[in-house]
């Protein structure tokens, strides 16, 4: 994980292996290995993403997180803080991070127990 992640706790569930990205994260520039859905557009995510997601509800508790899944809606992973004391609003930053070290983009599925994308679980 590297020193950056400090006190995080993070999971990678088939995310697959690409190059990795560098990142790109700079005021009002986008982030590479973030992908932004259409306003009118669905999330289509697999089975096994959606038991990722349930993982991540019961293992995160009531401490603060993120869960992202891949653009294709095949793969997922999560960070959150397993302590009482994190930096705060660099959950979204660490997960994408993980995506870019993969070579994959991701979508924000969910912060804490909020699910801020329109889904759709598929075969």
């Amino acid at each position: 994980m590297g020193a950056s992640l400090g006190r995080f706790k993070s999971a990678l569930r088939h995310l697959g292996v690409g190059a990795g990205l560098s990142l790109l994260l700079a005021a009002c520039q986008p982030q590479v290995g973030r992908a932004n859905l259409e306003p009118d557009e669905k999330l289509l995510i697999t089975k096994s993403v959606w038991a990722n997601y349930q993982e991540f509800l019961r293992i995160r508790g009531s401490s603060a997180g993120v869960f992202v899944v891949t653009e294709s809606g095949t793969g997922s992973t999560y960070v959150y803080c397993p302590e009482v004391q994190c930096m705060a609003g660099s959950y979204t930053q660490q997960a994408i991070k993980i995506c870019e070290d993969a070579g994959v983009k991701c979508v924000v599925f969910a912060k804490g127990d909020d699910v801020v994308v329109p889904y759709e679980i598929v075969e």
